[in-house]
């Protein structure tokens, strides 16, 4: 079956149509991937914004909590030094009664 140009013509247009709604198509798919990027990134800033706020809050908690080992450290070395004292005012105490005890 032979063609005229008429025919030609129009089966040219029909194609070139076709084409042209698939590259719309085609757009419309790409804008919509874009779009779900965009909310992507936007989800992942959030969580970003998420975890280093959640690691400001595990530095204060570990700033807490070396404090509160130094005051313990320091709680410590008060205690041992009144078992020091306590233990001074023993022997003086049993000095004294050895003293009382002889006289």
């Amino acid at each position: 079956m032979r063609y005229g140009h008429a025919e030609i013509t129009n089966e040219f247009a029909e194609i070139t149509n076709e084409f042209t709604e698939a590259t719309n198509a085609f757009a419309e798919a790409t804008n919509a991937f874009a779009e779900a990027t965009n909310a992507f990134a936007e989800v992942t800033n959030a969580f970003a914004e998420v975890t280093n706020a959640f690691a400001e809050v595990t530095n204060a908690f570990a700033e807490v909590t070396n404090a509160f080992a130094e005051i313990t450290n320091e709680f410590a070395e008060i205690t041992n030094e009144f078992a020091e004292v306590t233990n001074a005012f023993a022997e003086v105490t049993n000095a004294f009664v050895w003293l009382m005890t002889d006289y």
